[in-house]
Parts: C-alpha cells; sequence; structure tokens
C-alpha cells in the first residue's frame, strides 16, 4: 500500500448509510473517550509522505508483517499475517490456558481503557470502536512480544522472515502503553513471572542487536536511564538509547520564514493591461514584456551554482575520509559514547566516531530513524536533530569503497554489509529538510574545526587559490555573457517597435539569442 493512501481503518465513509450507521456513532464516542483523557500522549506514529517513501519504499512500507492500525489489513500482507498472529498469540498463551478462559474481560479492562490514550500516538484518525481497535493491538502486540522474546533468547531463526526490519519503520509501530497494559493484564490472570518478561529489558536487548550504531546502554537506576513509560514505541527506545537523551521540552520558538513570491505571469497581464489603457504605452511596454519571458530562473541558479551558492539545505560540507587522512593526516578513533562523542583533536590530528555495525537490514532502520526524527522535530517533539545531523556527516565524508575500508581498518566500521552497499547507503539517502535556527550544534563546531584545519593545510591553500582565481575567471565570463545578453534581447525587443534592425545592422539578433538561451541552454547549463 502506498503511504499517501489512507489505510482501511481511516478510510471515509463510502455512502450515507456507512456515515450514520458507523462514523457518527464511533466518532462521537471517541470524541467523549478522548475528553475523559487525563494525559495526552505526543503523536509518534505517523503515515510517512509519499515523498520519502518514493525513494526507497521497501524501507518504510512493511513487506512480510503489518503492526497497528496502519498496516494492520494491508491487502498484500492480511491474509498470511493474520493466521501468523493468531498461531503466535495460541503459542505465547498456550502454557497459561487458565487466561484464554477470561481473555474477552482482560481485553476489555485493560487493553480497551487503554485505547483513547493510543490513539493520541497516530496523527491519523481511526474511524472503528475501540473495541475494534484493542483486538488490533492485541493481537499485534502479541506478535511483537513474540519477536522480543525470540531476538532475547538469541533464536533469530524462529522469527520470521523480514519481520525484524519490518518492526522498525515508522509506520509499523505499536505504543509501548499498550504493551505495558497489555503484559499487566496477562500477568494478573497468570502464573507469569514479571521477571522472565521485563519490557525493559526486552527492549534493550533488542536495541542493542539490532542498532546500527553501538551504543552503552544506560543502567536502569542510574541517572542517564529512562523509564519505558516515557517512551513511545520500539523505534523510539532505540533512537533514545542511540541518542541517549530523554524526553525533551518542547521548543517553544517557531520556525517560521518569510517568503515573498512574486509571480511574472502577474507583472506581464499588469502590463498587457496598461498597454490598453493608455494610448502608445506599448511602444514602451513590448520590451519590458520581452524581458520578463527571458528565463531568469534558469540564469539565476546557474549564476549562483558558479558563485558557489548552494541551493541544497543542509548538505554537509567536509571532505571525505581518504582526504582527510591522506592530505591532512588525520588519525580516526572510534568512541563508545555514540553520537555525543564525535570530536575533533587538533593537536594530534583525530576524529573519534561512533561504532556503526552494519549488516542485513540495517538500512531500513537507518532511514527510519531518519524519517521519525525529523517528523519529531518538525512537531516541536524533538528539540534538535542530533541523528539527522550525524547521518548527514556520515553521508559528506563517504564517497567510495576506500573511504570506507578506512573506517573498517580503524573500527569504525563494522558488519556484514559489503563495502559497495555501505557506499549506495550513505550516498543515497536524501537530505532532511528540516530548518533549524542559527545557533549551531556541537556537531556542527566540530565539522567546522575539521574544515577549519584542513584549509589550512599548505596544500590545500594552494589549490584552493587556484581553483578561486580559475572559477572567478569563468564567473566573470558567465556574468558578461548574460548582460550582453539581455542587452541585446532589450535592443531587438526595441527595433521591433521602431523597425530599426537594418539601421544597426541586428536583422541576426534574435537568431542569435535564440541559440544561446534555446536549445543549447549555453548560458543556463554554463
Amino acid at each position: 500500500m502506498a503511504s499517501s493512501t489512507p489505510p482501511l481503518l481511516s478510510s471515509p465513509p463510502s455512502s450515507i448509510q456507512d456515515l450514520q450507521q458507523y462514523w457518527l456513532p464511533n466518532s462521537t464516542q471517541t470524541l467523549i473517550n478522548h475528553l475523559h483523557l487525563t494525559t495526552n500522549l505526543q503523536t509518534s506514529i505517523f503515515q510517512l509522505p509519499q515523498t520519502l517513501t518514493s525513494e526507497n519504499q521497501n524501507s518504510y512500507i512493511p513487506n512480510h508483517i503489518g503492526l497497528g492500525p496502519i498496516h494492520h489489513f494491508s491487502t498484500n500482507l492480511y491474509s498470511q499475517q493474520t493466521q501468523l498472529k493468531i498461531i503466535t498469540t495460541k503459542t505465547i498463551l498456550k502454557p497459561y490456558y487458565n487466561i484464554t478462559q477470561e481473555f474477552l474481560k482482560v481485553v476489555h479492562k485493560k487493553v480497551t481503557d487503554i485505547v483513547p490514550a493510543a490513539r493520541c500516538c497516530y496523527d491519523l484518525y481511526f474511524n472503528v470502536s475501540d473495541d475494534t481497535l484493542a483486538w488490533v493491538f492485541v493481537l499485534d502486540a502479541l506478535f511483537l512480544l513474540d519477536v522480543l522474546l525470540k531476538v532475547s533468547d538469541g533464536t533469530y531463526d524462529a522469527v520470521p522472515s523480514g519481520t525484524l526490519e519490518d518492526v522498525m519503520m515508522v509506520e509499523n509501530q505499536i505504543p509501548l502503553v499498550v504493551l505495558v497494559e497489555l503484559l499487566n493484564a496477562v500477568q494478573q490472570h497468570s502464573d507469569w513471572e514479571v521477571d522472565d518478561f521485563d519490557l525493559v529489558n526486552l527492549l534493550v536487548k533488542f536495541c542493542e542487536t539490532r542498532s546500527p550504531i553501538k551504543f552503552t546502554a544506560p543502567e536502569p537506576e542510574s541517572d542517564g536511564g529512562f523509564d519505558v513509560c516515557d517512551t513511545f514505541h520500539l523505534l523510539d527506545y532505540l533512537y533514545r538509547l542511540i541518542v541517549n537523551d530523554k524526553l525533551p521540552p518542547k521548543n517553544p520558538f517557531l520556525r517560521m520564514g518569510l517568503l515573498l513570491d512574486v509571480h511574472l505571469e502577474d507583472v506581464e497581464n499588469a502590463v498587457q493591461m496598461a498597454g490598453g489603457l493608455v494610448p502608445g504605452a506599448n511602444a514602451f511596454l513590448q520590451p519590458i514584456m520581452l524581458v520578463l519571458k527571458l528565463p531568469w530562473d534558469r540564469i539565476t541558479n546557474s549564476i549562483k551554482k558558479m558563485l558557489g551558492e548552494n541551493n541544497t539545505m543542509l548538505e554537509i560540507n567536509i571532505p571525505s575520509v581518504s582526504k582527510l587522512s591522506r592530505t591532512g593526516n588525520i588519525e580516526f578513533y572510534s568512541t563508545p559514547r555514540g553520537i555525543h562523542g564525535i570530536k575533533f583533536n587538533e593537536e594530534i590530528p583525530s576524529i573519534t566516531l561512533p561504532v556503526l555495525d552494519l549488516k542485513p537490514g540495517s538500512e531500513v532502520i537507518l532511514r527510519n530513524l531518519v524519517a521519525y526524527e525529523e517528523l519529531m522535530f518538525k512537531k516541536d517533539n524533538f528539540k534538535n536533530p542530533y541523528f539527522i545531523e550525524y547521518v548527514e556527516l556520515m553521508c559528506g565524508i563517504i564517497d567510495g569503497i576506500k573511504d570506507v575500508k578506512i573506517l573498517r581498518e580503524n573500527n569504525i566500521i563494522e558488519g556484514e554489509m559489503s563495502d559497495g552497499d555501505i557506499v549506495k547507503l550513505f550516498n543515497g539517502i536524501s537530505k532532511s529538510s528540516v530548518k533549524r535556527d542559527g545557533k549551531k550544534s556541537e556537531l556542527q563546531k566540530t565539522i567546522g574545526k575539521v574544515n577549519g584545519y584542513y584549509g589550512n593545510l599548505p596544500r590545500v591553500k594552494a589549490f584552493n587559490f587556484i581553483k578561486k582565481m580559475f572559477l572567478a575567471s569563468w564567473k566573470i565570463l558567465v556574468i558578461v555573457f548574460s548582460v550582453v545578453s539581455l542587452v541585446l534581447m532589450v535592443v531587438t525587443g526595441v527595433c521591433q517597435v521602431y523597425d530599426c534592425k537594418e539601421r544597426f545592422g541586428l536583422g541576426h539578433v534574435r537568431s542569435v539569442l535564440d541559440y544561446a538561451i534555446g536549445d543549447s541552454q549555453l548560458v543556463v547549463d554554463f
């Protein structure tokens, strides 16, 4: 199912009868339940935009198992996955047969009561009753619990193929509050030992096994730890272990931009209207209309490109690993402190980076962590895009296989993923569209130090000076040619009105300019 397509449970009523029979009572009851909530959970589970999923759909849309109300009823997964979930539920509950006799009471008393709060976690409205949604959560939460147990026991072969990747997708998350309440209900009606199914330990073991970035898990009783109740779902738990950050306060400042959008079509219409109202105005206004028809967007972008301006947001400007190592004699070391351990030591000189453990499925996790942080940051739920900055740094320093080899030799990259696939991974992740304020983060400051050190090397200085002088001459030529073309276009427009082409020998100006800015796109693609 494409991400832009509404899930079955979020589909609008198909008829007036459905509107009155299902939508109205469900919506009314949902509103009543929301009004009785004392605490609203933050929105943390999203349906990703198609602009993101279209670039690599297999990394964002589950292919084997759909969890939660977004993908539970996906047509391409429903038949096989429902049977698998029922079998899994039976298997996990079989040792505690007495629970099945009161299973409906457990669902209605615990899970159904938490559904109104769980609804707040999604950015979609689900047009079903809380009872129906509770059954979806029960089946999917028990399946997720079974996956966590098998990974904790090391029995990866027992996990269905592709499941470990699917459970880490943004759209496939289940609120942890549902899992907590389900476990509480099960434990109250069975002989389950709490220590055997400690949710925190299961989450930590799973994340340690699947995380693409090695981290030091905080002790539950330490100040650096965080309660499972402070996290939203499995992907969020992994994110917090990697970033090592508690739930930050909402950003009180709005990141708003002022865009002045002037449409040249409106100006042209105004010119034409003025020509019709004022007699003789066309003789003066036709040259103006001719200038307006010039491809200013192409000319402007071409000049900006030659002047070194970059329109792409958030592109990391940093030399590759091989350049830093070969030209700058910079050493690379691994750090156990994760993302916040990235440092540059100018005295040695050296760069410390966290260890990347890349295995099959790591690309799915990396992409979804980036997408999750970006969406949460735009919602003002996260204060800083730490993970996005780290991924952009890796995209900047990894250009080819030789860069990966250097990082492998220094124990910064591990895992079974091939060097070529790693290069494709970090060269294939699209840059984030998040807009930051002017304040630089610690990682951005570190990158600035690296660039400053590298740029002050004698060899680099000499190369940059030659490059600057060479580009400067081409910049002047581009600007001069653009100005000359503009003047000739204006003169041609005037001569069309006053019939002065033969007098000044400008009969072939239009054909020359058409070639210059037409098919050849000499000005644009210079």
